[in-house]
């Protein structure tokens, strides 16, 4: 499957397992102890993402 997503004869699709901070600021305002905690990510978990 990596080689014909590689090769462009398939769309390589996934979803996100984590969430991804909008900046640094928001990294370091979140909690480690509460999952999922930034306000506003950049990319929320389970984010759909093709290529």
């Amino acid at each position: 499957m990596i080689a014909l997503a590689a090769a462009g004869a398939q769309c390589a699709a996934g979803t996100l397992p984590f969430e991804l901070p909008s900046s640094m600021a928001a990294v370091e305002a979140s909690r480690e102890d509460v999952p999922n905690d930034p306000a506003a990510p950049l990319y929320p978990y389970a984010h759909d993402l093709s290529i």
